[in-house]
């Protein structure tokens, strides 16, 4: 891997954590050192993975990595911000477009998994080993961040469609999504080191998970 090399020396105490000084060289090699970071706990897990790690695998040194992120929980914070948020925005704003049309949003939402996935290659095994298991630091500070008042409205919103007869009653609104999910990261996550499975394309993935959610989630 393309080693990160900085001559700089780290920034004054005033500085901002993690937004160091330096104009769009500080900034790409930031997004640089969170693109290895990703990387990382997605092939070998977030405990498993220490900063020392990663500043190794990037090429700098561990004061170089503090210089851009002073903790792991800062790290974890711009992940969340910058990495985690901007799809979750993508999936939402499926449901924002088809307020009305439940079959509509979850086959979109479907569809917008797997393009997420394929493009970004951390994300299924990075979702299914940190945030559906369980104490996992990545879990706790997205839930902390989105907190119980979106997840509310979410089931609200599900709920809603059942009484309008727009979605099949006898879905469990709580699962819905975690089944989604499961459908779709689960084969994602699995391709790289399952040999079994390297031969699945996202469209047989998209297209199997419709199939089997397909006649169940009209009203």
């Amino acid at each position: 891997m393309k080693a990160l090399t900085d001559n700089s020396q780290p920034g004054s105490a005033g500085r901002r954590p993690g937004r160091p000084r330096g104009g769009q060289d500080n900034a790409a090699r930031r997004e640089r050192l969170l693109d290895i970071a990703l990387s990382l706990f997605s092939r070998q897990g977030m405990a498993q993975t220490s900063l020392n790690a990663i500043a190794k695998e990037a090429g700098v040194t561990p004061a170089m990595l503090n210089y851009y992120f002073n903790s792991r929980e800062q790290l974890l914070d711009a992940m969340i911000e910058e990495r985690f948020l901007p799809l979750r925005s993508e999936i939402v704003a499926v449901f924002k477009a088809h307020p009305d049309d439940p079959v509509t949003a979850l086959t979109q939402t479907v569809q917008t998994l797997a393009r997420l996935a394929e493009r970004h290659a951390w994300f299924a095994p990075l979702w299914m080993q940190e945030v559906i298991g369980e104490m996992s630091p990545l879990r706790a500070h997205l839930q902390a961040r989105w907190g119980e008042e979106e997840h509310r409205a979410t089931l609200a919103l599900l709920i809603r469609w059942q009484q309008e007869g727009k979605l099949n009653p006898a879905l469990a609104p709580e699962l819905l999504f975690t089944t989604l999910l499961s459908l779709v990261l689960v084969p994602f996550s699995r391709m790289r080191n399952d040999e079994r499975l390297a031969s699945l394309s996202p469209e047989t993935i998209v297209r199997h998970a419709l199939a089997v959610t397909g006649a169940g989630m009209a009203g």
